[in-house]
């Protein structure tokens, strides 16, 4: 299957990419806030929780990364 790459295409994946980036970067800052202040962690154990939760969240920004340049040039979609 050949990519269709445009000016456009890019646009719309720089696009889609931001804001899914900004989307999941906020929900692990709040779930990290919210759970540390739930069980009243002190600074390691909620450095723990935030790199736990981040290592998840760079996978799905990856991922999402990945599924919005492949939806945004495939050719069937333009």
């Amino acid at each position: 299957m050949k990519r269709v790459i445009t000016p456009g295409s890019l646009l719309g994946f720089v696009s889609v990419s931001l804001f899914m980036t900004t989307e999941i970067i906020a929900a692990a800052a709040a779930a990290v806030w919210s759970l540390s202040g739930l069980l009243h962690l002190d600074s390691f154990p909620a450095l723990v929780l935030g790199t736990l939760i981040g290592v998840a969240s760079l996978y799905g920004i990856v991922k999402s990364t990945i599924m919005a340049f492949d939806a945004e040039t495939d050719s069937e979609n333009n």
